[in-house]
């Protein structure tokens, strides 16, 4: 079934995320002209809400849903880069496979 077959097209924050060997949700890739990159997530920053969520509450399963949603619906993250905290609010871009930088 292709995206967006059944409802609204779906969008995304366009970042690829992975969890550290500590179990924190960090930017691996914030690609060019996406989303995440507009907004200047950079690689290494460390997710610590979603929408006003902790991070460490949510599964894998939820994080993607929080951050899964209509295109240009705002979703707002609160990110540690270094030692400051940083205040996000992105616009989810169609969804679309996005390789990640090696």
């Amino acid at each position: 079934m292709a995206l967006g077959a059944c409802g609204p097209e779906k969008g995304t924050i366009g970042a690829v995320l992975a969890q550290d060997p500590r179990g924190h949700l960090v930017v691996h890739d914030a690609p060019k002209g996406l989303g995440a990159e507009k907004q200047g997530l950079e690689a290494g920053d460390q997710i610590l809400t979603i929408d006003g969520m902790d991070v460490r509450m949510l599964d894998q399963k939820r994080v993607h849903q929080v951050l899964s949603g209509a295109v240009d619906e705002p979703v707002k993250l609160t990110v540690l880069r270094g030692e400051e905290v940083i205040r996000v609010t992105i616009k989810r871009t169609p969804a679309k496979r996005i390789k990640a930088a090696p």
